[in-house]
């Protein structure tokens, strides 16, 4: 019987990034409650919204994404703070601007569309092959 023995593990480091933005309070709530009721992680939730709509696999309408521009100042906030892959936030924060929008008003659209909606996101696990 050995306790000491070593156990190699391989690791790949993720880089990431965080988006610190401020947040309606009760959005924000009901996106966490959501997230916890489906049994997913906030920032795998947001990941996957961000690499779908970088693909062009999930959509939100100008509107529902432009009325947030002003709408967080006026409100009761909390801090939206979570880190992402950084590749994939790249992508993301690419066509955001490609489509002349702010990150912000973007994940802000997002997050009140799976608060109140009944949405599927895709995920996709890898697999890691020997």
């Amino acid at each position: 019987w050995n306790m000491g023995s070593p156990i190699k593990v391989d690791v790949e480091k993720r880089q990431t990034k965080a988006l610190n933005m401020p947040i309606d309070k009760e959005i924000y709530y009901d996106f966490k409650v959501k997230c916890k009721k489906n049994g997913l992680p906030l920032n795998i939730v947001v990941e996957t919204f961000m690499n779908q709509y970088a693909n062009g696999r999930y959509n939100l309408s100008e509107k529902s994404i432009l009325k947030f521009k002003d709408s967080v100042s006026t409100k009761d906030t909390d801090v939206f703070n979570i880190m992402f892959e950084k590749n994939i936030y790249n992508r993301f924060k690419d066509v955001v601007k490609d489509n002349g929008f702010y990150i912000r008003h973007v994940v802000y659209a997002f997050v009140e569309d799976y608060a109140y909606s009944d949405l599927t996101l895709e995920f996709v696990r890898n697999k890691k092959t020997k």
